[in-house]
């Protein structure tokens, strides 16, 4: 049967982008790494994406052994030279490959260049990924398939269990989402299994946001959401995928009207700008049902209007159907939800502006960090059952009875050694005194007894500080208490912190064992930080030190140095979270980083702290190479209110200068001079708000609307006649 003449088609462009990538691969294979045609075949490849670029934030290219795919569609299926390139992409374990704003020449010979790698020496380097940051190339990313070995056995039994298991508490479904992010095939498991209950999910998204309802509360449930949508996009395969976003797309329908359009016009639509998982997540639904459930119950005042104009924007932004079906399916939706045609009219006009409205528009706020992770309830800790020991198995335990009976512990015999440290400091006994402490401090913690442990750490502080004691005896107290920083201690008080309430017994002692550590903790915990793979432990660690953080912020400082991108990405989050202008000095490193992921991390740190020097690094950003770098930046200055900001923002704002000048920094420039009222900056909006083209027509569009919108919300202000 002849295949349908309306049948979905790869845009050309992109089927161009393609070819020229091909024929740039195979340059890199024949030709030596001197030589200039490489690179001079990559510019073309280069120039072609750049095109593909202006009309989204990113191009990704799925990975199978079968061929390249764009989103669900094959990509010059069955010809031999393509799929032989699919199958070397294959072969290296990657599932999909991304290119970005701001790529060059270079970035794509390097990217090839990896392909001359066999298999096993790229997995010997660390994956294909970890050789991109080697080579510097931030404007491509790939994702690598984890293959992982499942007992076929138990797997059926974790089936069968599934079937009689009773249903999934809020904390448990937590719990499993942040196991998920490990890469557990078990936990893989049960998320997916309950993704695909629709209405198990909405339950689950209603009871995170039936708090108080407001913006904290939200963010938390998109949040979830988000995580949810990210565990199935990776978990689901090329195959199980589809199903699996498309079982989210029905759960948002199952929520009542005004928790799903709020999650809907506040959190998932603006995320799905950058989030790939969430685009997909809507793509699966029908626009004409996008624009119905947006419209639910939706009350008529300006901060509806505006909500729901900017969730039209935003869903033409991410659909796969043209801008103006958006717009057309959205009036429809409105229509039909009874409102009036003059409602219509504003909600569209907002949307996507014909002309300049002058109104009133209340300020935006600033924006909202996400929340930290839902409180997790204590787990049971008990230890099993074991055969009571007698006196035939080791004749000491008649003595430990004893000391039982008349009421000595372990944590008694302890507390007696810590003293005897700072009262018999002759060389011998001291040393004698020191190795029997030291072998019990190694098993405090190991055995759960966080309040004898926080009790000895503090008399050896003391004793640390003791200057009766030699130098040398000092130095050894010292030592001893950095027994108590193990890797498997950490990872324990850590857990304690996480899993019992802030008035316990274990939490109380838990922070008292870290504050009497103070800086020797420091280290040990930025290191389980660096190799915890538990996503909800990782939180609960970065939330310790961020509670430690104003105290030691040269200690943490000095970490910024570290090779690993993600441990000073780590760091930057911790120093951030003190909004002192102590750590500027150390932003001031991070914000020039080369990996993009840290330099973005560092733009979110300055802009809370209120500083003339944070405020020149927000402004500095904005000639980052990264797109959101740049958005992220623009979008604190027209927070900030700071007046030195306009005139580097109608850089950007025209397209100018250094840095990513790609659709999403410029029109997230020109919002920020809206939100100063920036009055010195109108002949330049006035001229991108009557700029026409026929070529890159939805670009201008995009840059039109929002300028038009600016220009309404400075007039508005009394800015400009």
């Amino acid at each position: 049967m002849a295949a349908r003449r309306d049948a979905p088609k790869v845009p050309v462009a992109i089927e161009r982008f393609v070819k020229a990538l091909v024929v740039t691969s195979k340059a890199v294979a024949l030709y030596p790494p001197a030589s200039s045609i490489p690179r001079e075949t990559a510019k073309d490849a280069v120039a072609v994406l750049r095109e593909v670029l202006r009309e989204r934030p990113e191009l990704r290219l799925g990975v199978t052994k079968d061929g390249l795919r764009y989103g669900d569609l094959a990509i010059f299926p069955d010809q031999e030279a393509y799929t032989a390139f699919a199958f070397e992409l294959y072969s290296r374990k990657l599932s999909d490959v991304r290119f970005h704003a701001g790529i060059e020449p270079s970035d794509l010979v390097k990217f090839l260049a990896i392909l001359r790698h066999t298999p096993a020496e790229i997995d010997s380097a660390g994956g294909f990924e970890n050789r991109l940051w080697d080579e510097g190339v931030g404007t491509i990313t790939v994702t690598e398939a984890r293959v992982s070995i499942v007992d076929a056995g138990a797997l059926a039994g974790m089936e069968s269990d599934a079937a009689t298991a009773p249903p999934m508490s809020r904390n448990e479904i937590d719990e499993a989402l942040a196991a998920a992010y490990s890469g557990r095939p078990r936990d893989q498991l049960t998320v997916a299994r309950f993704v695909g209950d629709r209405k198990a999910v909405a339950s689950y998204l209603t009871d995170t946001f039936v708090g108080s309802g407001d913006l904290h509360d939200l963010l938390s449930a998109g949040e979830r959401f988000a995580e949810l949508a990210e565990v199935s996009y990776e978990f689901g395969g090329e195959e199980g995928r589809p199903e699996l976003l498309r079982a989210l797309g029905e759960a948002l329908q199952e929520l009542s009207p005004d928790v799903c359009r709020s999650l809907l016009v506040d959190a998932i639509l603006p995320e799905a700008r950058t989030n790939e998982a969430l685009a997909a997540v809507v793509r699966q639904i029908d626009i004409d049902t996008v624009c119905g459930m947006l419209v639910q119950d939706v009350v008529d005042d300006e901060s509806s209007r505006d909500g729901l104009a900017r969730a039209i924007r935003n869903l033409a932004l991410i659909s796969m159907a043209d801008r103006d079906e958006v717009v057309t399916a959205a009036g429809a939706a409105m229509r039909g939800a009874g409102m009036s045609e003059s409602l219509v009219g504003d909600v569209l006009e907002l949307a996507q502006p014909s002309r300049l409205m002058v109104r009133e528009r209340a300020s935006a706020s600033a924006g909202h960090e996400r929340p930290a992770d839902a409180i997790f309830k204590l787990m049971d800790l008990a230890p099993t059952p074991q055969r009571t020991a007698s006196e035939e198995d080791d004749p000491g335990i008649l003595g430990l009875r004893d000391e039982s009976r008349r009421g000595i512990t372990d944590g008694d015999v302890v507390m007696t050694l810590v003293a005897l440290v700072g009262l018999d400091q002759r060389e011998q006994q001291f040393a004698a005194t020191m190795s029997a402490l030291e072998d019990s401090l190694d098993l405090l913690i190991e055995r759960g007894e966080l309040d004898i442990a926080a009790d000895a750490a503090d008399a050896l502080r003391a004793a640390a500080d003791n200057e009766s004691l030699t130098a040398e005896q000092r130095m050894r107290v010292t030592r001893a208490l950095g027994r108590l920083t193990k890797p498997s201690d950490i990872r324990t008080v850590a857990h304690a912190l996480r899993l019992y309430e802030p008035d316990s017994i274990e939490h109380q002692a838990a922070t008292r064992l870290l504050d009497a550590l103070g800086v020797i903790a420091i280290e040990p915990l930025l290191e389980q930080l660096a190799d915890e793979p538990d996503m909800a432990v990782r939180k609960s660690i970065i939330d310790l030190l961020s509670q430690m953080a104003s105290d030691y912020i040269i200690e943490l400082g000095t970490h910024v140095n570290d090779p690993r991108w993600f441990v000073v990405r780590n760091v930057v989050q911790i120093l951030g979270s003190t909004h002192s202008s102590a750590v500027l000095p150390y932003l001031e490193r991070t914000i020039r980083h080369h990996d993009g992921r840290v330099r973005r991390e560092t733009i979110r740190a300055a802009a809370g702290i209120t500083d003339r020097l944070a405020t020149e690094m927000l402004i500095a950003a904005l000639a980052d190479d990264d797109a959101p770098n740049v958005q992220l930046a623009a979008r604190y200055l027209g927070a900030s209110g700071v007046r030195t900001a306009i005139a580097p923002l109608e850089v950007v704002a025209r397209g100018e200068g250094r840095g990513n000048r790609d659709v999403g920094p410029r029109v997230e420039a020109i919002e920020a001079l809206g939100r100063l009222g920036a009055v010195e900056a109108v002949p330049t909006l006035e001229a991108l708000a009557g700029k026409r083209a026929i070529i890159g027509a939805a670009r201008t569009r995009e840059l039109r609307a929002a300028s038009e919108s600016a220009l309404a919300r400075i007039r508005s202000q009394g800015g400009a006649s």
